[in-house]
């Protein structure tokens, strides 16, 4: 039996979408964000002690921005997928923000409520992540630095992949410390979900990939996103 086409390009929106979602529910509760989004969470928690004109939507597509601009400062090249990863970021932030509007009037008050929706954002980032995995369209700036960095140095991309989270984690700690004394970007969720992503990522792409026929809507302008 043929299995039903899953588009690409669907899935890319799938993708950021249940990020956004997955992170905005983290955030909810309180329990800690993942190690890549805390970084930039725990300064926009800071910030909003002095204004609510920037969200953290706002602060991670402008993060992503430098980490662009890094790596083609680092492997001394630019390419045009570099502009797709930069407006893949806009689209995430603007999601992100979508997304914290959505979950705003959600009230999770008991631990059992909050551990209900703290594993609801696991399963949707790790989904997210899977679908954004089968999709050609240039990822957020975080993965392709990962992807960038490892083949121009010859590195194994997992290895760099973990590397790079720990820096983000080291980074998140530096930032709570320094800006508010203590812990409130990171926390036992930010542990849990280190352990957990991989594990579910790989549990949601083996059933897509099992259900699904994974192809490009628009096959002729995929050869751009190569460049």
């Amino acid at each position: 039996m043929k299995k039903p086409v899953f588009y690409t390009e669907l899935a890319y929106v799938f993708g950021i979408l249940f990020i956004a979602l997955g992170v905005a529910l983290a955030a909810k509760v309180g329990f800690g964000v993942s190690m890549i989004a805390a970084p930039m969470y725990t300064l926009h928690l800071w910030i909003c002690k002095f204004t609510d004109a920037i969200t953290l939507g706002t602060l991670e597509y402008i993060f992503q921005g430098v980490i662009i601009a890094s790596i083609a400062l680092i492997v001394r090249k630019f390419k045009i997928s570099y502009l797709f990863s930069f407006a893949t970021s806009v689209f995430s932030g603007l999601a992100i923000d979508l997304m914290f509007w959505i979950v705003s009037p959600f009230q999770a008050e008991t631990l059992f409520i909050r551990t209900i929706v703290f594993f609801a954002s696991l399963l949707s980032c790790a989904f997210g992540v899977s679908c954004i995995f089968h999709a050609y369209i240039s990822p957020a700036g975080n993965e392709l630095f990962v992807k960038e960095f490892a083949g121009h140095f010859g590195k194994n991309i997992h290895k760099v992949k973990t590397t790079y989270d720990i820096s983000f984690f080291v980074l998140s700690v530096l930032l709570n410390l320094i800006l508010f004394q203590g812990f409130v970007g990171v926390g036992i969720g930010t542990v849990i979900t280190a352990f957990a992503n991989g594990p579910l990522i790989g549990m949601f792409a083996k059933f897509l990939e099992k259900h699904f026929e994974f192809s490009s809507a628009f096959p002729k302008i995929e050869k751009y996103f190569e460049k």
